[in-house]
């Protein structure tokens, strides 16, 4: 049944909720699914540029190769391609939420995907000063040392702007109540660590793509780094009042969890590098 408005209610035993098994399996479905669908598009944005710019590129679980390297200007574009389409990604989804009165596990998947893509955005812009595809950027246009500070800055600012965003849908879909804001937000968080881990490990031992032991460490922080806006929505989530919009989700999403197995898959059979160009 469709959730089709909010209901206003000062005593949360009044709404309907999932429990809280349900809410933390069809979180954490959604977050792995998409965060990984996230790593997708924004990996496709630089595999897509530096074709277009010329370069046959190489499509991985975690990264993209030109063949032959980029250099210059045309570096740096194909760096940005990526998080300039994750920011685009999560802005539209965040502000665009067509099945948010549904209540459901696509709603979930959806606000998942524009969290960690604008999560996404703005981590590369807090490592600027040391590693990936912002330094690229800055490197690669001569860029002053200054520069890459203020857009840590900036990206500082932007985790904390993405976690006051999720504790809004939070506090929509869990009330004020803790253990379901907890099972919304942190136990998912923590057991999509060791998940994540786990297959970035399997990815960069299977890919076919030579990377560095610091290029490996960042790809693996990263994947971490993406959904921490979750828990620390948690302090935020007091501060917020939104009208209630329950969850209705069932115990579990088993199109969710075909949805992240394949994707499991695909990122398996594109071991060898998929090429465009």
């Amino acid at each position: 049944m469709a959730n089709l408005a909010p209901q206003a209610s000062p005593d949360p035993a009044e709404s309907t909720w999932p429990n809280n098994r349900a809410i933390l399996i069809n979180s954490l479905v959604a977050l792995l699914l998409g965060a990984g669908v996230t790593v997708l598009i924004h990996e496709a944005a630089h595999w897509v540029a530096g074709a277009l710019l010329g370069s046959p590129s190489y499509l991985y679980a975690f990264g993209v190769e030109h063949v032959p390297p980029l250099a210059g200007r045309d570096a740096a574009v194909a760096a940005l391609a990526g998080p300039a389409v994750s920011l685009v990604v999560g802005l539209v989804m965040q502000i665009l939420q067509p099945f948010r009165f549904r209540g459901d596990f696509v709603h979930l998947l959806w606000i998942w995907i524009a969290g960690t893509s604008l999560m996404e955005a703005t981590t590369y812009l807090v490592i600027t000063p040391f590693a990936g595809d912002t330094a690229v950027a800055a490197r690669e246009l001569g860029l002053p040392g200054w520069a890459s500070w203020v857009a840590a800055a900036i990206g500082v600012l932007g985790m904390v702007g993405v976690a006051h965003l999720w504790a809004v849908h939070s506090v929509r879909l869990c009330g004020h109540d803790l253990s379901r804001l907890r099972s919304l937000s942190w136990y998912p968080w923590l057991i999509a660590i060791p998940v994540n881990l786990a297959l970035g490990l399997a990815f960069l031992s299977t890919a076919g793509m030579a990377l560095s032991p610091q290029e490996q460490v960042v790809i693996i922080l990263a994947g971490m780094a993406q959904t921490v806006f979750a828990p620390m929505s948690l302090p935020f989530s007091h501060r917020v009042r939104e009208l209630e919009e329950p969850l209705e989700v069932t115990p579990f999403p088993v199109a969710g969890a075909i949805g992240f197995a394949a994707l499991v898959a695909f990122n398996f059979a594109i071991s060898g590098g998929l090429r465009l160009g």
